[in-house]
């Protein structure tokens, strides 16, 4: 890769925050939801993944608003055309599943039944959304969409990761430098 094709530090750094953040969000809810945990330290570990999923949220408009105003670098140009538009559609799909894994995920919380507070890391309280509250329909739906799209974020974070690594060992394109790990060259 010549010349300015690697993000911008800000840009990067989001990248990799939220990456880890959702890696942690997305391990702490098949967790929450599939394994046997001790009553009171799976009540802590809702209350943490409520947190970060506030903090995912907050951050992602940081990110779009980025994103808006700081044009990405160029792709390879020995990208072919298809990888191209896959990658552009694969990131319209992993941004829209950015934004509507915590949107579902505080649906679900303003329209349980037991009302708990959601204090962001003892920070401060976020609001539930008063017009759903105790809505029964609404929190099955937001409960199912919530852990379906989990689910699809795995797949296509997995898409994405096997991209990079696809085109890093099948046609010696190394994309990590763009992201901030290693050297352009």
């Amino acid at each position: 890769m010549k010349g300015n094709n690697r993000y911008n530090l800000i840009a990067i750094t989001l990248h990799w925050v939220m990456a880890f953040a959702f890696f942690a969000m997305l391990g702490s809810g098949v967790a929450m939801v599939n394994f046997e945990i001790d009553p009171s330290f799976k009540f802590k570990l809702y209350q943490w993944h409520k947190s970060l999923g506030v903090l995912l949220l907050l951050t992602f408009f940081i990110r779009i608003g980025w994103r808006l105003f700081h044009k990405p670098p160029a792709l390879p140009s020995t990208l072919k055309s298809f990888d191209i538009r896959a990658a552009k559609l694969g990131h319209i799909a992993l941004y829209t599943l950015m934004i509507a894994m915590p949107i579902t995920g505080w649906i679900m919380v303003s329209t349980s039944v037991y009302g708990l507070p959601t204090i962001v890391f003892g920070w401060f309280e976020w609001p539930h959304i008063d017009a759903i509250a105790g809505n029964d329909t609404i929190h099955e739906l937001s409960e199912e969409a919530h852990k379906i799209l989990g689910w699809v974020f795995m797949a296509m974070i997995a898409a994405h990761i096997g991209a990079v690594v696809k085109h890093y060992i099948f046609e010696k394109i190394n994309l990590l430098p763009r992201i901030g790990i290693g050297r352009t060259k």
